[in-house]
């Protein structure tokens, strides 16, 4: 009980469990979520943020019809959570002093679009059950959300040990808008960027993350510079990239501080394959010196040129079908 009060934990926290499971000097518990009820509000935020939207970034892969979950990890850390809950106040006082500049925006974690038409529960419920977990409210004022991002089995059980790292942002997903930590509203743009087991299994994280004063760009044309210097050396937060409006895709939100990020959910899902469209579809050669998970740079029957990852189980001299 004393640990929970000098540290500022969720009372839920089980401080047993985290000094039984520590990795070196970090308190650290995953617990996993066997309750079917509360799982089933997992599935429903995948399914409510889920839109058929294929980007570049899918590299020749089709949209999935929806991302099936497998399980679901709850991770309490208690160095994480001290530095994310003191990084968030300092934002909230800094937004208190000087508001200028600072919109509060709506997200499709947090609030269903109207246009939505999955039944069941809404992403505002979602949001304030999972809030009330940790007991502690999201906090619209500082634009605290719940986040998705896309990672490996192994990057997210040493994001959840040891935070991001800022130094190896952008290694999978680019840097269009600088080198931060990448975020999604909608599940279907995180999933980009997982990489399946042997199983077919994918790793997705569910982040509470304080998007603060978020530095808004909605032209096709970005500079990776002004945006990292408009968080780093200048009043931002965050950015905002706004590919939705500019390119019909997703919106993207970036971080510079991992202090602003909480890795509070592992999630564990499936796809679920879609229905190809032959109409978008064209069979590529896979060359004699490019295994299973290699790149390829191709050109589609438009001429776009496009890089695809050659499938497991596809052998040189096959062929394989890429969605565009």
């Amino acid at each position: 009980q004393k640990y929970h009060e000098v540290k500022k934990l969720p009372a839920g926290w089980d401080v047993g469990k985290m000094v039984l499971h520590r990795e070196g000097d970090k308190m650290l518990a995953k617990n996993d979520i066997e309750d079917a009820s509360v799982k089933a509000k997992f599935q429903q935020l995948l399914d409510l943020t889920h839109r058929k939207v294929y980007t570049r970034d899918r590299m020749g892969e089709a949209v999935p019809e929806r991302l099936e979950l497998v399980g679901v990890t709850v991770v309490t850390n208690d160095d994480l959570w001290g530095d994310y809950m003191a990084r968030r106040e300092a934002i909230r006082q800094e937004l208190v002093a000087d508001g200028d500049d600072f919109v509060r925006y709506t997200y499709e974690t947090t609030t269903t679009p109207a246009e939505t038409t999955v039944e069941g529960e809404r992403a505002e419920s979602i949001a304030a059950a999972l809030a009330a977990d940790f007991a502690e409210p999201l906090l619209p004022e500082v634009n605290e959300v719940y986040m998705f991002h896309g990672t490996s089995a192994q990057a997210a059980a040493s994001i959840a040990a040891r935070d991001f790292r800022i130094n190896l942002a952008g290694a999978n997903a680019g840097t269009l808008y600088g080198r931060g930590i990448y975020f999604a509203e909608n599940a279907s743009k995180s999933d980009e960027y997982t990489r399946p087991t042997g199983d077919n299994l994918r790793y997705m994280l569910l982040c509470r993350t304080v998007l603060g004063r978020a530095y808004y760009s909605d032209t096709k044309e970005t500079d990776p510079r002004a945006c990292e210097d408009a968080c780093c050396r200048g009043r931002f937060h965050s950015v905002l990239g706004d590919r939705r409006k500019c390119r019909g895709t997703f919106r993207e939100f970036i971080v510079f501080d991992e202090e602003q990020i909480y890795p509070n959910y592992i999630l564990v899902y499936r796809r679920k394959a879609a229905v190809v469209d032959p109409t978008r579809t064209f069979q590529v050669l896979c060359p004699a010196d490019s295994p299973p998970g290699s790149t390829l740079q191709v050109v589609t029957p438009d001429g776009t040129k496009l890089n695809v990852v050659v499938p497991p189980g596809v052998s040189p001299g096959q062929t394989f079908p890429v969605q565009y």
